[in-house]
């Protein structure tokens, strides 16, 4: 009988010591696994954010992922986290393969080059440090809501904004109307009112509003279009422009059959006075007169076009210019700089995903513009 209870209190012994040391050794391992993923999160922000990759300047001068001996966006021989414009076009632009022979840099592509493929899940996220949005009160007075992304309003934020009217008259006579609005500043609710000139609006096809925002040196700037409006690409110094169908939409570039839809239609004529919009000033510039002579992509059966730009400035936010497709003229946009753009869209109904996923941020510098760099880590396979 002896025996019988000394057993049992052996069996209750180890019972009780398991009980305990098991939740004890099984949170310290998901601590040292979360404590990995994090160093390893780490290592991945660095290299993506001051490292330029390798080739350094290959924003430009790389057509494919398979060139890439090295990845990073960092901009070559700047401060520290400032991103090189052309690099970020490359991986974030939808429609980059649309309109140029460059191929885009997917998700998957930098999964390849960082080694992380198959192993661990990754999302990328630029966001302007201030939240700006804006509400068309009428055709000139617009309202601007500066906060901060926990929707606390920013006071005493400096905005300058520019409006632009685009007017053609006769077949090639291209008019920028532009009204400037300077050191207006955002009310205790974060709101500030934009008063433009008001203009015979009559014979405009569209126009732009482009606001800086600056709080004690955290700037912003934030581009509003209006009318019937186009897309092209700028890399470098070089400006690809696509052809333009009549039912192209930028935001939903799909066909009936679901397939990607290159840009494509007849012959388009580009009216050479273009606008490019910087901090500074507005500076117009001449691009091409007349006809422009498609450049067939390689592989592919849709045209595009391309010419080189003349000393275009590192903190251009756009370039508009207008062309003229199936009777019908348009304005086109080249941008610069972006509202905010994401790769990796996280699921985020998959908590137990989330729960394990690392999360970090960093404020970089794009042109001059301040950013907010999020990056996500998650492990595909539990080790």
């Amino acid at each position: 009988m002896e025996y019988v209870f000394s057993a049992l209190i052996i069996v209750l012994l180890v019972s009780l010591t398991l009980t305990y040391f098991i939740p004890v050794s099984l949170n310290r391992v998901t601590y040292l696994s979360e404590g990995q993923l994090q160093i390893e999160a780490e290592k991945i922000m660095n290299q993506l954010l001051l490292n330029p990759g390798d080739p350094p300047d290959w924003g430009v001068s790389v057509t494919s992922i398979d060139s890439l001996k090295s990845f990073g966006f960092a901009l070559k021989g700047a401060d520290a986290y400032s991103l090189d414009i052309n690099k970020l076009v490359r991986v974030f632009e939808p429609n980059l393969s649309e309109f140029t022979n460059l191929t885009s840099i997917s998700l998957n592509d930098i999964l390849n080059v960082l080694g992380l493929y198959g192993v661990y899940g990754l999302s990328i996220k630029l966001t302007p440090v201030l939240n700006v949005s804006i509400q068309k009160s009428s055709d000139f007075i617009y309202e601007v809501y500066v906060k901060t992304y926990d929707d606390m309003p920013v006071i005493n934020a400096r905005i300058k904004a520019v409006h632009v009217n685009v007017y053609v008259s006769g077949n090639t006579e291209i008019t920028y109307l532009e009204d400037v609005v300077e050191n207006v500043y955002t009310d205790y609710d974060g709101k500030a009112i934009l008063n433009f000139t008001q203009v015979d609006s009559n014979g405009a096809i569209g126009g732009f509003l482009v606001v800086y925002v600056d709080f004690y040196g955290l700037s912003t700037v934030y581009s509003f279009f209006e009318g019937e409006t186009s897309f092209g690409v700028i890399i470098g110094n070089t400006l690809y422009v696509g052809h333009l169908d009549e039912d192209f939409n930028p935001q939903n570039i799909t066909t009936k059959k679901v397939k990607p839809n290159n840009p494509g239609g007849g012959a388009i004529h580009l009216c050479p006075a273009a606008l490019a919009v910087t901090p500074k000033a507005l500076e117009p510039t001449v691009l091409f007169d007349g006809k422009l002579l498609p450049i067939t992509p390689q592989g592919g059966a849709r045209p595009y076009y391309k010419f080189e730009l003349d000393g275009l400035d590192n903190d251009t936010v756009a370039l508009f210019f207008v062309v003229k497709n199936r009777g019908s003229y348009n304005i086109c946009v080249a941008r610069r700089s972006y509202n905010g753009i994401e790769i990796g869209l996280i699921d985020y109904s998959r908590r137990g995903l989330m729960a394990r996923g690392v999360h970090l941020r960093r404020v970089v510098s794009i042109s001059g513009y301040l950013y907010y760099f999020d990056l996500t880590l998650w492990r595909l396979v539990e080790g």
